[in-house]
């Protein structure tokens, strides 16, 4: 009668693999191997965190379930709030901002202005203030994410 590796805790398979004969029997521990190995990846998938596989999932201007373009002047990406439905799949989604994306965007952003921008828009007559307000878009369009929801619903 074949024994039931399903069954067998993780330490009691690899009790069994230890005390195994693998040269009479190849198949079973083949199969020990196996199972072990199956239930080491499970238990990794479930060891880890929820914000962790989250972020995982974060999208630069795509659905982060579908992952269909959503464009930047889309109704959907310019509704208010942070939650947001897609269009294409009916999924929920929310938006959020990298801010490793932004402080690291931050300072070319800056010298880029005081370089080249503000001159510019000093020289035909318009104030600084609208290269600070350009610069700030832009690095909050680089820097935005669309992320999964997560469920409040228990397992």
């Amino acid at each position: 009668m074949e024994p039931n590796y399903s069954e067998y805790s993780i330490d009691e398979l690899e009790g069994t693999l230890k005390t195994i004969d693998q040269l009479s029997y190849p198949q079973r521990t083949l199969r020990l191997k196996e199972e072990i190995k199956s239930r080491s990846l499970s238990s990794e998938i479930n060891s880890t965190d929820v914000n962790e596989v989250i972020d995982l999932n974060e999208q630069f201007y795509k659905c982060p379930t579908c992952e269909m373009k959503i464009g930047f002047f889309s109704k959907t990406a310019n509704s208010w709030g942070n939650q947001k439905v897609c269009p294409h799949c009916d999924s929920p989604f929310e938006t959020t901002q990298n801010y490793k994306v932004f402080t690291l965007a931050l300072i070319p952003m800056l010298v880029f202005h005081l370089l080249l921008l503000k001159p510019i828009l000093e020289s035909i007559g318009l104030s600084k203030w609208i290269g600070v307000g350009i610069i700030y878009g832009i690095i909050a369009f680089v820097s935005m994410r669309y992320r999964k929801v997560c469920s409040s619903k228990g397992n």
